[in-house]
């Protein structure tokens, strides 16, 4: 049959050319038998074996019935110190912060962010067709860096209904100090714009916004149980702000503001916080264990406070690239100023960043 009518025409946003999403058909699942150092997750071993017997565990009832979410609410709130009514459950931290753009932003208002960083800002800042203010990492010698007056600038410059700042942001891993950071909030404070500050990285980086959020009312903080967790396949993450913000941020969830499953997981994984923070633990040895033999060939590195570093290889990165393309995966190729030249890799233990290190070592004893 001959196809009839036309596509309809969406909104102006999402009909821009620049706004241009990943081919959904394309991709390969990751062969099992390699290690997965690609997409910040968590690959403790042992904290795998913890979340894959909570699932085992869950009630027969999860796979087949729509979530009760209270009782979550109330565990999370009681964990973090906060109330019920102050959280959002989302499916994942971007669900979060999606809400905030749906919740406050009208097209033609202004966010400013930095750059780079979490690709959903971008693609928030275009779905919703807002005036997008970015404020760029500039190199230095100690790799990427913003200026905390810079960014209070652009704040200042440009009348903002939201401000974005990842802490520590991705993929620089870089950290705003605390005092400069609080000058960031009362900047967007005195904006009148909500001030979003992500924390998907928490503990990783154990400093943190969370206890501000009912002292200054535009304030949201947003995690993850996908990196320190060890949660990135259950898909589940909270945005925490004061009571006021909040009952505005769940006008926009869906119905349910994510699966059966999650819930019952992230419920029972609470149960499990020492096995979390010694999982972050094993992971921060890994890492500082990575990074000491990278810089014991004399490669540059970037520490970062995520559970991610960099590493650059300079004239060997062909070389370093072909020998470890059966072995790891792991981002390559960065074009940002502060970045470019570097490699990304997702922090792991210690046993399994060795076969990683002994096969870089190779080029490089080679090549010197």
């Amino acid at each position: 049959m001959t196809a009839k009518f036309i596509t309809p025409i969406p909104r102006p946003a999402i009909a821009a050319p620049d706004l241009v999403r990943p081919d959904w058909t394309g991709g390969e699942l990751r062969d099992p038998d390699m290690l997965w150092l690609d997409k910040n997750e968590n690959t403790d071993p042992e904290l795998a074996k913890v979340v894959a017997d909570v699932i085992a565990g869950l009630p027969e009832d999860a796979h087949n019935t729509y979530p009760e979410s209270g009782p979550l609410y109330r565990k999370l709130a009681n964990w973090l110190g906060l109330a019920p009514e102050n959280l959002l459950l989302a499916s994942g931290s971007d669900g979060c912060i999606r809400s905030v753009f749906e919740a406050f932003m009208s097209p033609g208002d202004t966010v400013v962010h930095s750059a780079p960083t979490f690709a959903m800002y971008f693609v928030c800042s275009k779905i919703y067709g807002l005036n997008e203010v970015c404020v760029d990492y500039l190199p230095s010698k100690t790799g990427p860096a913003l200026d905390a007056g810079r960014f209070i600038a652009a704040i200042a410059d440009n009348n903002p209904k939201l401000v974005c700042l990842p802490n520590p942001d991705s993929p620089t891993g870089t950290v705003m100090p605390s005092d400069d950071l609080r000058a960031i909030i009362e900047a967007a404070g005195e904006a009148g714009a909500v001030m979003l500050v992500d924390e998907a990285y928490h503990p990783f980086l154990s400093d943190t916004v969370l206890p501000w959020v009912n002292d200054y009312l535009h304030l949201v903080v947003t995690r993850s149980t996908g990196k320190a967790w060890g949660m990135a396949g259950v898909r589940i993450g909270y945005a925490a702000a004061n009571p006021d913000l909040v009952r505005q941020l769940h006008k926009v969830r869906p119905m349910y503001e994510t699966s059966t499953l999650a819930v019952c997981v992230f419920d029972r994984m609470l149960d499990q916080v020492a096995e979390m923070e010694a999982s972050v633990r094993r992971l921060e040895t890994g890492k500082e264990h990575f990074l000491n033999a990278m810089e014991g060939l004399s490669l540059r590195t970037l520490r970062g406070a995520g559970n991610f570093c960099h590493v650059e290889f300079g004239d060997d990165a062909g070389a370093v690239h072909g020998a470890l393309a059966d072995l790891v995966y792991y981002r390559q190729n960065f074009n940002d100023p502060g970045l470019a030249g570097f490699s990304r890799f997702s922090a792991t233990t210690k046993e399994l960043f060795q076969p990683v290190i002994d096969r870089i070592r190779t080029v490089i004893v080679k090549e010197t």
